[in-house]
């Protein structure tokens, strides 16, 4: 267990990285590259709203957990359209 801010900060950072990569080795690059922002801001909102949803309604803390990690890793992908990087080789293909 991490025992810093910063351990914890990309601790978590890291597990949202895993589950983005193992994502993108399910999916694909053009599940994405179809709408890029446009499609993400959509995904996004329909995240939000889901966590709208369980907020107000208290419900378990692991779909919350599972829904903040989702609007996070579509931040990172939205972060790696800009930069030019989403498209970049897996590693081992």
């Amino acid at each position: 267990m991490a025992t810093s801010f910063e351990e914890s900060c990309k601790a978590t950072a890291l597990e949202v990285a895993d589950i983005i990569i193992q994502k993108h080795k399910d999916y694909g690059a053009d599940n994405i590259l179809i709408f890029k922002e446009q499609g993400l801001v959509v995904r996004v909102w329909d995240k939000v709203s889901r966590l709208k949803n369980i907020v107000w309604r208290g419900q378990a803390p692991t779909i919350l957990e599972d829904t903040w990690k989702d609007v996070a890793g579509y931040a990172i992908i939205g972060m790696m359209l800009q930069r030019g990087t989403f498209t970049n080789d897996l590693e081992g293909r």
